[in-house]
């Protein structure tokens, strides 16, 4: 649920902004109210919003513009800028302008200029903010964007003078998005009243220079509620998301096998085009670090790792094709660092794919530290089917990370069964149960889940191929998030663009006609790593039937007719000798797919229509996650 804003008279605010009117647009109404409860208030702008060229150029009615007509209109903005501060009841002597290069903190911040940062931090220091506001991460402008990573790193630098009850409260908020804000426990709100709606709009009306070409757009801001993200900098990989709710192109980041591994998505946007490149920021809390850049020409399978923009600091290994893949880079060419911050790059078009996330840092507390284990009350199934030259880790993997390990031969004919005998010689958590003949992967879950609905203990359950397909360090990641109050978890292959032919199209196509019935169902709808919790096992236990890869979609199925909650956690996409291990039959299982598909589809317009939104909101849905919102 979405939490609410409020200031006391003992609050002290500090707005942080890239330009002019961005104080107005994202915290008009938050300026009033600090004003208001006796709050001290202070805005700090990074640039005067200088070079705006097309817009001058529009404005101004000239071509050629000039060192000298970029400082005249900075100085405009700043006047319009101290004028929207007066409407919102700011003084002008609580206003500073650091003198950042408009279009040019990107650079600020991969060059490492220590100075611009203690400047800010010296703002900061100054001001000594209880509320700290700034721009979040995830906003495309690349302004907004670096000046939210050169924020959180100026704060680093304040952190070791002040007790941990003086360090400000940061919020971010975003202006450039393509996404509905998401509500959610990370996102507060304060909904201006209808005065204050009326200062902020006669705020945004000074911005002579930008209604010019923006007026629909900027006054539109003044109607809308004010919205401000919690620790909006880092990647939520629990659920592949960015505090914006869209999908970032760096779906998983890891530290393994002395490598940071980066999954990277690629998506076409009009407003960045051009091939991408990696850019890697990385920060020492004393000072220091440096900025690494690679480009993402997949074809080549490997790329120069360029420190500052020039030398060599290493070679990448890069495995993927047009929309993307997964990028490994060995930590000797990574920069010490506390804190590593990633972005994906594009040469061309005003607006970034996406913003700045942080990244584990080679060295960081934590940052490749062995999982922890997932806790009491945890059931591991691991279905096997003429696997014996890979389950043997997988079972093992699983058993040290949960509490009870049930592994079924489903009827192999190679040595599949001695090898999970000796496995559960060995290990008292581990039970077998082994079929005669071949049953199908679905009866071999169903006959897991029986046994495992006889413990009263456990209170989670989780699905893991035999097949070396998935990860057993990644269970407690699927637990975390099904005890978070998920029914379901899946865990989601990014990167379908390295799935064999015969799993990729099955994947595709399923998940395809599956959005249009359900907007909500997940992308990858056959992953075979899942979480489940005890309460929808039962109901599973009671209404699926299916025999062989059919069952893992009615389980889907049924979940979603239900309305029940279904998270996601992305894992690696990871095929061994282009997955020969697997014994999915293209044309006969995934015509048992389709009819399972096609008998959910009935039931959609039946009882279970009650559990889905009607179909024009199904419709609507559908059509914001394709499209997206946008504020300009």
């Amino acid at each position: 649920m979405t939490g609410h804003l409020a200031l006391g008279r003992d609050d002290r605010l500090m707005v942080i902004v890239p330009h002019p009117d961005d104080e107005s647009l994202a915290a008009g109404g938050l300026l009033q109210r600090a004003r208001a409860a006796g709050a001290a208030a202070r805005v700090v702008f990074a640039t005067a919003g200088e070079n705006n060229a097309w817009t001058q150029r529009l404005l101004e009615r000239r071509v050629r513009i000039g060192r000298a007509d970029r400082e005249r209109f900075g100085a405009r903005r700043r006047g319009e800028a101290l004028a929207a501060l007066s409407c919102l009841g700011i003084d002008a002597g609580e206003a500073a302008f650091l003198g950042f290069p408009d279009q040019g903190i990107t650079a600020l911040l991969t060059s490492g200029d220590e100075e611009a940062l203690h400047r800010l931090a010296a703002q900061i220091d100054l001001f000594r903010p209880t509320l700290l506001v700034a721009p979040a991460a995830p906003d495309l402008h690349p302004d907004h964007s670096a000046l939210a990573v050169l924020t959180r790193l100026a704060l680093s630098r304040t952190a070791p003078r002040r007790s941990a009850p003086e360090r400000a409260r940061l919020l971010g908020y975003l202006v450039h998005t393509r996404v509905a804000p998401p509500e959610g426990p990370a996102l507060l709100e304060l909904a201006p009243t209808a005065e204050e709606r009326e200062r902020k709009r006669s705020a945004i009306l000074c911005y002579v220079t930008q209604l010019s070409v923006h007026r629909r757009k900027f006054l539109a801001f003044a109607d809308r509620p004010e919205r401000f993200y919690l620790d909006d900098v880092g990647l939520d990989f629990e659920s592949g998301r960015d505090p914006a709710g869209a999908l970032h192109p760096v779906r998983l980041a890891s530290i393994e096998a002395g490598a940071l591994r980066l999954e990277i998505v690629l998506r076409a946007r009009p407003g960045s085009f051009g091939r991408p490149a990696l850019l890697l920021r990385a920060d020492r809390a004393l000072g220091g670090g440096g900025t690494l850049s690679l480009d993402l020409d997949w074809r080549a399978g490997r790329a120069a790792i360029r420190r500052d923009g020039a030398a060599a600091a290493g070679e990448a290994r890069l495995r993927g094709g047009r929309r993307g893949g997964t990028v490994e880079m060995p930590l000797a060419a990574l920069a010490p660092a506390d804190r590593l911050f990633v972005k994906v790059e594009r040469p061309f078009g005003f607006f970034d794919e996406a913003g700045w996330i942080e990244v584990p840092a080679p060295g960081a507390a934590g940052a490749s530290r062995a999982p922890e284990t997932s806790g009491s009350g945890v059931v591991c199934v691991v279905p096997c089917y003429n696997v014996g030259s890979l389950c043997g880790p997988v079972v093992r993997g699983a058993a040290a990370l949960a509490d009870r390990v049930i592994a079924v031969d489903d009827g192999s004919t190679d040595d599949t069964g001695q090898v999970l005998r000796a496995a559960a010689a060995g290990d008292g958590r581990i039970r077998l149960i082994s079929f005669a003949a071949n049953r199908g992967k679905g009866a071999a879950l169903l006959e897991a889940f029986r046994s495992a609905l006889s413990d009263p203990l456990f209170d989670v359950l989780v699905t893991i191929d035999g097949d070396g397909q998935h990860r057993p360090a990644d269970i407690p990641r699927l637990v975390a998030a099904c005890r978070e109050g998920a029914d379901l978890v899946i865990g989601e292959r990014a990167l379908f663009s390295c799935m064999p032919l015969r799993s990729r199209i099955g994947n595709t196509l399923t998940s395809a006609f599956l959005s249009r019935l359900y907007p909500r169902a997940p992308i990858d709808t056959q992953s075979g790593f899942r979480a489940i919790d005890r309460r929808f096992l039962e109901e599973i236990g009671r209404r699926v039937e299916g025999r062989r890869y059919e069952m893992e979609i009615q389980v889907l199925l049924l979940a979603l007719s239900q309305g029940r909650r279904i998270a996601t956690v992305p894992i690696p996409t990871i095929y061994l000798d282009r997955n020969r291990a697997s014994h999915f039959r293209p044309l006969a299982d995934s015509l048992r797919i389709a009819a399972a598909i096609f008998r959910g589809s009935r039931r959609v317009t039946g009882i279970d229509q009650a559990a889905e939104p009607d179909l024009s909101r199904r419709r609507a849905d559908r059509d914001l996650r394709r499209h997206g919102g946008g504020d300009r």
